[in-house]
């Protein structure tokens, strides 16, 4: 069984979220940002053998009896002491999840020339296209993301494409010279969205709400697919980091990852942990949007990537999230006279845009 009553959920940053406000007008879901070099050392270099756990969706998506209500208690477990899973009999086939690999790889293959035909754009909040490396010295840190002062550029590069309405204009950029890539990436986009559709029935059990309580919030979802690459680092220090360490803003992330790790996470101890990668399941992680859902029962836990494999690293993360006129307010189950709300209600929509330190990502 995996180790996860270790955690005590109140423990981990429990200086920082005591020394901050509890006004909820200023509360951070980060925490404080690290500018101490003993505390970037613990994310630089991992030493946590503890266990980030397991969660097998099967009897739930199998539909047995007491499967949804097993799966949500399990989820909630989770969620309340590590905010990291493996996802395992999520029903994606593998050769799906390679098509998409891919189609990573002759994306960031593609000559500069071809990539600037698809270009960084905003799309009603969210940016799709080609993203190259932060190398031209353009770089703007994003003001609410990080969690660490003073960060370099981050080392990656990346193509997004984001959800598209029925009837609507189309929003998403697409290479010119890869046949299939389009089909195939949105083959793997449209799994992903019916698996975290599905979640929504176990989100509410688990904090007893009726199963279709988010149901109006998600009609038309901020799901966000990025194509990652990282090129290799030569030294693991100085603030730079592929991603650097930060809190994903969104309900929560679908992350499929290759074979060449990276990834570390914070766990209960304080400590990070590298993350292995076990086929056959997706990584799972909760964002900001459940901490403020949630009244803080729930975690959004920092991870970071470093690459220094010596080769190439790959990785897609999907975002999932609610429509951004959704108001994100402390949910009634997780309130009450001695547990006043710690966050005042935001649209989704300003919710990234203050995360992101702009309008919108």
């Amino acid at each position: 069984m995996d180790d996860i009553k270790t955690r005590d959920s109140k423990t981990r940053d429990s200086k920082t979220r005591d020394s901050k406000t509890r006004d909820p007008k200023t509360r951070d879901p980060r925490g404080e940002v690290q500018d101490d070099d003993a505390a970037i050392a613990l994310m630089d270099h991992p030493d946590s053998t503890e266990e980030i756990p397991t969660l097998d969706i099967a009897p739930y998506l199998e539909g047995r009896p007491g499967g949804r209500e097993a799966v949500a208690a399990r989820l909630r477990e989770i969620t309340m002491t590590v905010g990291f899973f493996y996802l395992r009999n999520h029903g994606i086939p593998q050769d799906l999840i390679d098509g998409a690999f891919e189609q990573n790889r002759r994306i960031h293959g593609l000559p500069d020339s071809e990539k600037r035909k698809m270009p960084w754009t905003n799309r009603d909040g969210s940016n799709v296209g080609y993203q190259g490396y932060h190398e031209d010295g353009d770089y703007k840190p994003q003001s609410n993301v990080n969690i660490v002062a003073h960060t370099k550029p981050n080392y990656y590069a990346k193509f997004n494409i984001i959800h598209e309405s029925p009837g609507q204009p189309a929003k998403n950029l697409w290479p010119e010279t890869l046949p299939g890539f389009q089909d195939r990436l949105l083959a793997y986009y449209r799994a992903i969205e019916k698996l975290a559709m599905s979640f929504l029935p176990l989100w509410c059990v688990s904090l007893k709400l009726p199963v279709d309580y988010f149901d109006r919030s998600f009609e038309n979802p901020h799901l966000l697919l990025s194509l990652l690459h990282y090129p290799p680092q030569k030294e693991i220090g100085n603030r730079q980091y592929g991603i650097a360490p930060h809190t994903d803003n969104a309900m929560m992330t679908f992350l499929a990852q290759a074979d060449i790790p990276g990834l570390a996470v914070q766990m209960p101890s304080g400590h990070w942990r590298a993350v292995d990668i076990v086929p056959g399941t997706l990584l799972i992680n909760t964002g900001n949007s459940l901490v403020r859902w949630t009244n803080e029962d729930y975690l959004s836990t920092k991870h970071r990537v470093i690459n220094t494999k010596g080769v190439d690293r790959y990785s897609i993360p999907v975002f999932f999230g609610p429509n951004n006129e959704t108001v994100v307010e402390v949910l009634p189950t997780c309130q009450s006279p001695t547990k006043p709300p710690l966050y005042e209600p935001i649209s989704y929509g300003d919710l990234r845009g203050w995360y992101y330190g702009r309008d919108a990502k």
